[in-house]
């Protein structure tokens, strides 16, 4: 615990300020420890409830803040993917190392999951929409193409709709 970064926080943003700044540290440390916590162990934690944990939490990634929870980690819920969050960064030019600091992730799942997306791409582009065709040509599964398919530009989706109303 860093009590003057607390004391910082509290003082320039008040409440909601010093527990959005405590999500960031604890999760950011857990994560460096190995671990991941879920909303609810958020929290427990700071003596609040989840549904604001999850609102802080929005907060955050709306301001550009990567928080890593076990939810974002594992791909589980509503929430926006880490591939979807790392390729928006990959996309608006973000170096790798930046990507890599960003998302707490190694520079090797920045690599795939960017390579991945790549695959899914220039199958599309060539033609390729089937996801079962896809998902057998990139040896990625059918579940990891859709959410590939669902990250290309709309003028890629547009172009194959028109062609299926042909």
């Amino acid at each position: 615990m860093d009590i003057n970064t607390d004391f910082d926080a509290l003082a320039n943003y008040g409440l909601a300020g010093l527990r959005r700044h405590r999500i960031e540290r604890l999760t950011r440390q857990t994560y460096d420890q190995g671990a991941l916590l879920t909303y609810e162990d958020l929290a427990l934690l700071l003596t609040t409830s989840p549904a604001t944990v999850k609102r802080d939490i929005f907060f955050l990634r709306k301001e550009g803040k990567f928080i890593m929870t076990r939810g974002t980690k594992l791909d589980m819920g509503p929430g926006l993917s880490h591939k979807s969050i790392i390729l928006d960064l990959y996309f608006k030019g973000y170096s790798f190392t930046d990507i890599e600091l960003k998302t707490n992730h190694s520079k090797e799942a920045v690599d795939r999951y960017i390579k991945d997306y790549h695959r899914v791409e220039i199958l599309w582009n060539h033609d390729i929409k089937d996801p079962d065709k896809i998902s057998h040509l990139s040896r990625l599964s059918k579940r990891i193409v859709q959410q590939y398919i669902d990250l290309l530009p709309a003028k890629f989706k547009n172009s194959f709709s028109k062609n299926m109303d042909a």
